[in-house]
């Protein structure tokens, strides 16, 4: 009986010191891993460049790209078997309408010349034949021919400005615009018209390297835009494309991934609830519940959860099975971060 009364005297103690000491908390890093920033290259227009140089770059440096493709080139109908193959190594292929109408007067088609049932037709024609390459369930991103956010004549533009975001909106869960010259805050930005850092026609590894740092020290996303690569038009040499690969290859603080990734993480970052119980002084359960299109989203978060200081070890499972998880000692506190997979609903940490 003594040793009985001793033991749950002991247990209450522990419980107690455990709890004001480390009051549990949870929140998704801004990042996946905690990294530090996101960078995501993009290349417009779907042309040969792509194929016969972007794409063995990637394949080199072990990264992935995202392709929006005009599906009325020739380079998209003549090569589609090696887009296809593309895609499956694991790149983005995102929708830049069937011909590429622009507001630009040296460019034809010309958008002015369009009514709105001709634009409609230009993004739901292009979804509609990437969709026979690459699978649609995953929904799909697109960018503005030209950065031009509307079509029709001059007196017409403001009322088909709001058209246009409905026909993206109906055919894309995202879209990047062109020109801003900035990154994106990814608790605050406009998601069918997400910023580009700028233009990068003829610039060497070290300008477009600096394009990007004002993002990656605020610890934001950065997006290029590219168009040719050793050849067709607006073009940067292949020598550039594969010192900054090699440099974001090398530099794993920042996720480089597809455009339409680190889209699906942001959104699902916002939309998440998570919540943290203390079970005992050795666990914690973490609560999840996922709002968004699990066929769309479906890129594992990071948790950040703070616990008692004297675990040394941690372990996690989601939903019964076992997850990644590592402690991490910052200025917050001890930490764990945790990998989960998209719709996870529980998550359990136990440490020692």
């Amino acid at each position: 009986m003594r040793n009985a009364l001793i033991t749950v005297v002991f247990f209450t103690l522990s419980f107690l010191a455990w709890a004001q000491s480390s009051a549990p908390s949870v929140t998704v890093t801004r990042w996946p891993g905690d990294r530090s920033a996101a960078i995501s290259l993009t290349f417009d227009d779907g042309i040969n460049t792509h194929l016969d140089y972007v794409g063995p770059i990637l394949k080199k440096h072990n990264l992935h790209a995202t392709f929006f493709v005009t599906t009325g080139m020739g380079p998209w109908e003549k090569r589609k078997s090696e887009w296809k193959a593309l895609a499956e190594q694991g790149n983005e292929l995102g929708n830049h309408t069937v011909h590429h109408p622009c507001m630009l007067p040296q460019i034809t088609p010309h958008s002015q010349d369009y009514t709105p049932a001709m634009f409609e037709a230009e993004i739901r024609d292009a979804a509609l034949e990437l969709s026979k390459v690459v699978s649609a369930e995953r929904g799909m991103t697109f960018a503005y021919p030209c950065g031009d956010m509307s079509f029709g004549k001059p007196g017409d533009e403001v009322k088909n400005s709001v058209l246009y975001l409905r026909y993206v909106s109906e055919h894309a869960f995202g879209a990047r615009a062109v020109g801003a010259g900035s990154s994106n805050d990814p608790d605050d930005f406009n998601v069918l018209a997400i910023n580009d850092v700028g233009p990068t026609a003829g610039k060497d590894f070290s300008a477009l390297l600096e394009m990007a740092a004002p993002g990656i020290q605020g610890h934001n996303w950065g997006v290029y835009c590219f168009h040719g690569v050793g050849g067709d038009w607006l073009s940067i040499t292949p020598e550039a494309l594969d010192r900054l690969a090699a440099h974001l290859e090398q530099h794993t603080e920042i996720w480089a991934a597809t455009f339409g990734d680190v889209l699906r993480y942001v959104q699902e970052r916002k939309a998440a609830v998570v919540k943290v119980a203390q079970s005992d002084p050795n666990s914690l359960t973490v609560s999840m519940a996922w709002s968004l299109d699990k066929k769309i989203y479906d890129v594992p978060l990071t948790l950040k959860v703070k616990i008692p200081q004297t675990w040394k070890e941690a372990s996690a499972t989601g939903d019964g099975k076992t997850v990644t998880a590592k402690i991490v000692d910052q200025a917050q506190g001890h930490l764990v971060l945790i990998d989960v997979p998209a719709q996870t609903a529980e998550v359990r940490v136990t440490g020692r």
